[in-house]
């Protein structure tokens, strides 16, 4: 993924245009990956999406793309998930499992996984997505979103983006505080969204991190990664949990391999869930505005 150097002096929109390009060009560049079925492309044009819808979130009260884009990113999200989820299961969790040998699980994972890069060669290839792409690069890259501008967004749009990035990034800040402080930590629903909200708000960070304060930005971007990867491997437990259900109860001859790998990974991640209280509040009182 090429970086891109915002300049003290530019202008959020000129930020905005520049980051979305970035976001867009990410996503191109993994697609013959994809097609070519390879599993680290598929994650990387992922994050592109999601670095892509969370500019995008992130500026709506000052930019608002239009529901054909908002519902094509929102139907390639939904494509992209499932096999990525069975990547990992195969590729990463089922090898934290000890004391049971996990290989025909792992086989029947990548099984699953292939059928699906294979889908997903249909997918790239459909109207549906050509068109999504031909949509956002032109609103993208012929700055039609310029079109979309709200009201309340005219003036700011205008202005430096070292100043009017700010508000954006609290907004983003008090989110993430808030969700931490209504976190039930048994509640993989409400651990899920406060790993969301923590990702929008090192995007954030990561963004205009040209500037903000360097050392400032470092040590919050660095300490919201460290949260993410805590909560993302709740995550894939919590995947887990109900692709090991399905492989259990489709398949007899996996079951009983399938049943311990479950239990397993769920005390793994009930242990997680004790530690989390620390940087949880650690996290909370991160001010990177």
């Amino acid at each position: 993924m090429e970086t891109v150097r915002l300049k003290k002096k530019m202008a959020l929109a000129n930020a905005f245009s520049a980051l979305g390009r970035s976001c867009v060009a990410q996503m191109e560049a993994n697609m013959a990956g994809v097609q070519a079925r390879d599993a680290e492309s598929l994650h990387q044009m992922r994050v592109a999406l999601r670095r892509l819808r969370a500019l995008l979130k992130m500026f709506e009260p000052l930019v608002t793309a239009p529901q054909n884009i908002q519902k094509g990113l929102d139907w390639l999200a939904a494509a992209l998930g499932p096999v990525r989820d069975w990547d990992v299961l195969a590729g990463t969790t089922l090898k934290r499992v000890r004391g049971a040998d996990t290989s025909a699980l792992s086989e029947t994972a990548l099984a699953k996984a292939a059928k699906l890069h294979r889908a997903m060669l249909r997918t790239l290839d459909s109207p549906r997505f050509k068109k999504l792409m031909l949509r956002l690069n032109s609103w993208m890259q012929e700055k039609q979103w310029r079109n979309d501008v709200t009201e309340a967004g005219r003036v700011a749009m205008k202005k430096q983006a070292a100043r009017s990035a700010i508000p954006l990034l609290k907004k983003a800040e008090k989110r993430l505080r808030k969700r931490i402080a209504l976190l039930e930590p048994r509640e993989a629903p409400a651990v899920h969204r406060v790993r969301i909200a923590a990702k929008k708000a090192r995007y954030g960070a990561e963004f205009f991190r040209d500037l903000l304060d360097r050392e400032k930005a470092a040590n919050y971007i660095h300490k919201l990664s460290a949260l993410q990867d805590r909560l993302g491997m709740l995550n894939d437990m919590t995947v887990a949990a109900r692709l090991l259900a399905e492989l259990q109860y489709e398949n007899s001859q996996l079951a009983q391999a399938a049943a311990f790998s479950l239990g397993y990974l769920s005390a793994e991640a009930e242990a997680g869930l004790e530690q989390l209280e620390k940087p949880l509040k650690a996290v909370a009182k991160l001010r990177m505005t």
